[in-house]
């Protein structure tokens, strides 16, 4: 006793201070993976260290199944409450500081990483009631399974995930070694399902629901943990499963025969990977019951979405079954049994029926857009006693929370590949952001680029000087499409512009051959609508090409007048290069001090308000004339400032570009 109270007090306060360190390294170096590790190391710690605090501080006598389960249900409402508690701050909390918010996401994490440590511990004493070799082995092969897995999913997160289903199958020993279940069955049997119910609504409430409704993604260490918090809740609901069919089943060998199909129904049940698979499985598992002669089940939706599955060969049985189950669909769980079906139909044979509806509490789509409904058949008149029609309701109950399972899990994971995509979209749009600018000595510019869906889109720009200094090129393009589409479709341009750019070749020519690299690598449905302004600062010249994009402002400061630019040009990257020495004509003309020149992306012209008015082109003209003397900044801000005015709360329905360009001399 005192090597083991000696051990949990050194195990626990190492599982705490790490607990601190990782606060401490999510403040100072949020994104450091170290700290991650630091969290594990904590999480194992603490569930090792107060498990066996538990064995060496408390007495026997307070470690009883009822005083355990109460602890775990008080643990399960303090969590709750924690996590409410934190979600309203992070609502509350500016997201300006990293660190600050680094923080207070890490307490929500070690807070999980407490309440989950002492659920496990509280699970190791409930499992080694009356404790035996096999379930001290059990325990600690559990505790060193999830060890592992932790482990192998911080070294490979692909590896992990497919190991993660051995944590929740290992679960079954530990159901089958659960002794204290049976003392519970005749003492105390509501309060402890009403315990164990609780514990699992709560525990999903405060690790399923508060974290995705708060979070835009999920905390490092807690997504790390969520494989062995998602087998806590499987095991309290196989403790509540177990409970339910020991209740309804005899003891002696009664017993032993439904603990045994029990516990292979949820091994089977475990892994399965589709809607049809589970009921197959629970088709299977209701033939073997001594009364039933066979089952009808069907997983409604639309009439074209409905599974169905039965085993009973009688076809006139099975269509009647089938309108009955039709007759009494709702949105309502229900069990009936039917003493005869003969008050059906005279020709049918005289056998009794049970008929089961659940209706499938869905994450995605329709909250009740599927019901489960079963129908079994005794094998003779008069088949059916109290408990076979309770133990039919419970499998029935449990194939339901499996299906609503699947679903959550399905769930789970476009979630958890939606935001792996934002974060990849985001990690592209930063990649793919154009170099800092030069600082020219003759050119006075200034651009303002607008994100649309804070991920990535299809406008670029780059302005890019000569090694010499001689040649100024002003680049903006828009590429067709959004995401990851326009994401490849802006990284070959861009590449293929860098590459073109060293080459020093005249602007025709660079864009021919940007036409044709961007053709072998595009698809057909793919192009890149660009503008090229190419100032000759040595002859004191421009250059301009449109190829797809909207037209240019030019100020000639001579005559004080605005012309719109509209020189013919088609899309690169979807036809070939002769084609476009057809269309393609370039506006030249001489630079003069004071030169201005302002082109655009199509976000800010097709900026419409609420009553789905564009903002136009005719307005950005307007803006422009009003502020050709202004410097190209207040320009800029000036349009930026009309167009938000104009559109209101509404966005610009896609990412916008400004380029303002004037020439000093």
């Amino acid at each position: 006793m005192t090597i083991l109270r000696s051990a949990g007090h050194v195990t626990s306060i190492i599982g705490g201070v790490t607990a601190l360190l990782y606060l401490w390294l999510r403040y100072f170096s949020p994104n450091s993976p170290v700290s991650i590790w630091v969290g594990i190391l904590s999480f194992l710690c603490l569930s090792a260290g107060l498990y066996l605090l538990l064995s060496g501080e408390v007495p026997r006598r307070w470690r009883t199944p009822h005083r355990l389960l109460r602890w775990n249900a008080l643990l399960g409402i303090l969590g709750a409450a924690h996590a409410v508690l934190w979600g309203s701050i992070t609502l509350l909390m500016s997201t300006s500081s990293i660190r600050t918010q680094g923080l207070v996401t890490a307490l929500f994490e070690v807070g999980v990483v407490v309440q989950a440590g002492i659920h496990l511990a509280l699970v190791g004493h409930l499992v080694s009631f009356r404790v035996r070799p096999v379930k001290s082995l059990a325990i600690s092969g559990y505790f060193v399974l999830v060890a592992i897995i932790l482990i192998i999913q911080n070294i490979s997160s692909t590896i992990g995930t497919l190991l993660a289903p051995l944590l929740w199958v290992g679960l079954l020993p530990i159901l089958y070694l659960s002794d204290w279940l049976q003392e519970v069955i005749s003492q105390k049997l509501s309060e402890t399902l009403a315990l164990l119910t609780i514990t699992v609504v709560i525990l999903g409430i405060a690790w399923g629901v508060v974290p995705s409704h708060f979070l835009e993604t999920l905390p490092p260490l807690f997504k790390s943990l969520s494989f062995v918090l998602m087998a806590v809740v499987l095991l309290h609901s196989g403790w509540i499963v177990v409970l339910l069919l020991l209740r309804l089943v005899s003891f002696g060998k009664g017993e032993g025969q439904s603990l045994e199909l029990l516990t292979e129904f949820l091994a089977r049940q475990q892994s399965s990977t589709s809607p049809q698979m589970i009921i197959d499985i629970t088709k299977e598992t209701l033939k073997k019951l001594p009364p039933v002669a066979g089952s009808l089940i069907l997983l409604r939706a639309t009439p074209e979405e409905t599974l169905s599955t039965s085993n009973i060969s009688n076809a006139a049985i099975r269509e009647t079954l089938r309108r009955l189950l039709s007759e009494r669909s709702g949105t309502e769980a229900y069990i009936e049994f039917i003493a005869s079906l003969q008050k059906h139909h005279k020709m049918l044979p005289d056998i009794s029926v049970i008929l089961a509806q659940r209706p499938l509490f869905r994450l995605s789509g329709a909250l009740l857009n599927q019901t489960l409904s079963v129908a079994v058949v005794s094998i003779s008149p008069d088949g059916f006693e109290e408990k076979d029609i309770e133990l039919i309701k419970t499998l029935t109950e449990q194939t339901a929370i499996f299906l609503e399972n699947l679903d959550r899990r399905s769930y789970q994971e476009q979630l958890l590949t939606a935001r792996k995509e934002i974060d990849f979209l985001r990690e592209t749009r930063e990649a793919l952001m154009p170099p800092p600018p030069p600082i020219l000595k003759k050119v006075d510019f200034h651009v303002h680029f607008e994100q649309y869906d804070r991920t990535i889109g299809g406008d670029y720009y780059q302005i890019h000087e000569s090694p010499d200094g001689s040649v100024v090129d002003f680049w903006l393009s828009d590429s067709a499409g959004s995401g990851i589409a326009a994401a490849y479709q802006m990284a070959q341009a861009r590449a293929a512009l860098n590459t073109l750019w060293l080459q020093e070749l005249e602007a025709e020519e660079m864009l021919f051959r940007l036409n044709d690299a961007l053709k072998r690598v595009f698809h057909k449905n793919n192009f890149l609508a660009a503008t090229l302004l190419r100032f000759d600062l040595r002859r004191k010249e421009y250059i301009l090409f449109r190829a797809g994009n909207p037209e240019i402002f030019y100020w000639n400061p001579l005559v004080d007048e605005v012309d719109v630019l509209r020189p013919s040009g088609i899309v690169l990257g979807s036809t070939s290069s002769q084609i476009i020495k057809k269309i393609l004509t370039p506006e030249k003309g001489r630079l003069m001090p004071g030169s201005l020149f302002l082109f655009f992306s199509d976000g800010f012209s097709e900026a419409a308000n609420l009553s789905g008015e564009m903002f136009g082109v005719e307005r950005l003209l307007s803006v422009f004339k009003a502020h050709v003397h202004a410097t190209p900044s207040e320009i800029a801000e000036a349009i930026v400032q009309e167009v938000r005015t104009f559109v209101g709360d509404t966005s610009l329905g896609d990412d916008g570009t400004l380029l303002v360009v004037r020439y000093l001399g």
